[in-house]
C-alpha cells in the first residue's frame, strides 16, 4: 500500500482562491468527437475534465452535450460524468430517417466509404437546437467533422466558445493516416465554419495560435494562448516511493521517468538511445515508462533490441490519480521530443505534471514547451531529437543530487503561480466574458 500524506510540508502548496469574475452562467459543453471519452482521465480528456469541474466549482451550471448512438445525451452533474440522459431530437429519431441512416450506414461500410459524419452532425444539430435556448452559451472542443455546434450557435444567435486542442487534420497526416481529395475538402470546410463562426478560440500554445493564423486565416484577435494546467494538490501529494520502487522492481538506484499515452511524436526512442548510454555510467539506473498508446508496439520492439531491455519498464495504461504515486521514485522526468515536422503544437499535461511533483525535468525545446521551462532554472532544455545532448543533460543531473533538487523547487514554484487550474479558470471566465460581449454588440 501507498502511503500518501493528507497534507503536505512543501511551501505553497495550496492554490489561492480566486474568486468568479462573471456572473453564474448556464453552460452547454459539446463534445461532437465520439474519440473523446469523458470517463477516462487521460489526454485530452484531463484539461476537459478539470475545465468542467473548475467551472462548477466557480459557481457554474455546466451540462455536457455528447453525441451517443443515434442519440444525443446530456450529463446533468460533471461530478457524475457517467450519469446522462436523453435530449430530445425530431426529425433524427424518427423512424423514415432510423431505416435510411441504416440504409446509407450499410452502403458505407460495405463499399468501404470514407466517414464524413453528415448523419451524426444533423443528428447532433437537431438535438442542441431543441435545448440551446436555455442556455448563455456553448463551449465545444473541436474534432473532426464536428460542426454541429457552430451550426446550431450560428442559426439561434448564441455565443460560441470554441476549444482548439490541435488541428486533426494536420494529426491524421502526421500519423501516416492522412485524409485526401474530397474527404479532405469535406473536413476543412467544415473546420473552417467552426473557426469562422466561433465568437472566441482557445489554443494551447503560440505555436497553435500561429497554425490558426497562417493556415485557416482566423482573426488573432479572438485567439487566446491557454496552456494547460495541473492540479496543484494532487501532485503535491507526499508519497513513500518505496512501495512503487518495490511493486515495480526498481532497486535502490536512480529513476529516469516519462509519463503519457505513448505516440509517435513522444521520441520514446531517443530516450530509449540515450538510456543504453546512461547504463554505462549508472548501471543500476531504471528507465521508469509509466502509461500506454498507439507507440506501444514500436517501443516494445525498440526495448527488446535495446540490449539493457531487464532495466526499461512500462507499466501500461494507468489512471491519472494514481500518477503522483509512481512519479514519486523519479530522480529525474523526461520529455524527449523529437524535431517534428511543425513547430509543436500542444500544450504537453506532462510538463505541468512534473513541475508540480517537484521533479526535475529535462525536455526538448519544443515549442511551448521553451516558454514554459526557464533553461537552467526550471529545468534543462536540449535540441529536439539530439540524443547525445540528451544523455549528457541526464548524465548531468544524475550526478548532481543538489542540482536536480534546486530545478525541481524552482519548477514546482513556477507550476503553484502560473499554471494551476484555479487560475486557468479564472482566465476562461474573462474569454466567456468576451464572448457574450461580442454578441451583444452584434446583435
Amino acid at each position: 500500500m501507498v502511503m500518501i500524506s493528507s497534507t503536505s510540508s512543501r511551501v505553497g502548496t495550496m492554490e489561492t482562491a480566486v474568486s468568479s469574475s462573471i456572473p453564474s452562467l448556464n453552460i452547454a459543453y459539446t463534445i461532437q468527437n465520439v474519440g473523446l471519452k469523458l470517463t477516462q482521465r487521460v489526454g485530452d480528456v484531463v484539461p476537459v475534465r478539470n475545465t468542467l469541474d473548475g467551472l462548477k466549482n466557480n459557481g457554474h451550471d455546466v451540462h455536457v452535450f455528447e453525441l451517443g448512438s443515434r442519440s444525443i445525451t446530456k450529463v446533468l452533474d460533471v461530478e457524475q460524468i457517467d450519469q446522462k440522459v436523453k435530449t430530445p431530437i425530431t426529425i433524427t429519431g424518427k423512424r423514415p430517417f432510423l431505416l435510411a441512416e441504416s440504409a446509407v450506414r450499410r452502403f458505407q461500410y460495405t463499399f468501404k466509404l470514407p466517414y464524413f459524419a453528415f448523419i451524426d452532425s444533423w443528428r447532433f444539430y437537431d438535438g442542441l437546437s431543441q435545448v440551446i435556448h436555455d442556455y448563455d452559451l456553448c463551449h465545444e472542443h473541436n474534432g473532426l467533422f464536428s460542426p454541429a455546434t457552430a451550426w446550431a450557435c450560428k442559426n439561434q444567435n448564441k455565443p460560441y466558445v470554441l476549444t482548439f486542442s490541435a488541428d486533426p487534420i494536420l494529426e491524421a497526416e502526421y500519423v501516416n493516416k492522412p485524409l485526401s481529395g474530397i474527404h479532405k475538402q469535406i473536413a476543412q470546410r467544415q473546420a473552417a465554419f467552426t473557426y469562422e463562426e466561433a465568437d472566441q478560440i482557445l489554443c494551447v500554445s503560440a505555436p497553435a495560435k500561429q497554425h490558426l493564423v497562417d493556415v485557416w486565416q482566423v482573426n488573432p484577435e479572438k485567439i487566446n494562448v491557454m496552456p494547460n494546467g495541473v492540479d496543484i494538490e494532487l501532485f503535491g501529494q507526499i508519497v513513500d516511493p518505496q512501495p512503487i520502487r518495490d511493486q515495480w522492481d526498481l532497486g535502490n538506484g536512480p529513476v529516469i521517468s516519462f509519463v503519457g499515452g505513448f505516440q509517435k511524436w513522444h521520441g520514446l526512442e531517443n530516450l530509449v538511445d540515450s538510456f543504453v548510454t546512461i547504463q554505462e555510467a549508472f548501471p543500476d539506473a531504471r528507465l521508469f515508462l509509466v502509461g500506454d498508446g498507439p507507440y506501444r508496439e514500436e517501443l516494445d520492439r525498440k526495448v527488446a533490441s535495446s540490449g539493457v531491455q531487464d532495466k526499461i519498464i512500462i507499466t501500461g495504461f494507468v489512471p491519472q490519480e494514481q500518477v503522483p504515486e509512481l512519479l514519486s521514485v523519479a530522480d529525474i522526468t523526461v520529455l524527449p521530443y523529437p524535431q517534428l515536422p511543425k513547430d509543436l503544437w500542444f500544450s504537453p499535461l506532462k510538463m505541468y505534471e512534473y513541475m508540480a511533483a517537484g521533479k526535475a525535468v529535462v525536455a526538448s525545446r519544443s515549442g511551448q514547451i521553451a516558454d514554459v521551462i526557464e533553461d537552467g532554472e526550471t529545468g534543462l532544455l536540449v535540441e529536439p531529437g539530439d540524443v547525445p545532448e540528451l544523455t549528457d543533460a541526464l548524465l548531468a543531473l544524475l550526478r548532481q543530487p543538489e542540482e536536480r533538487r534546486r530545478l525541481a523547487e524552482n519548477g514546482r514554484l513556477e507550476a503553484i503561480q502560473n499554471h494551476s487550474w484555479t487560475h486557468y479558470i479564472t482566465k476562461l471566465e474573462q474569454i466567456y466574458e468576451r464572448a457574450l460581449q461580442g454578441r451583444r454588440t452584434n446583435k
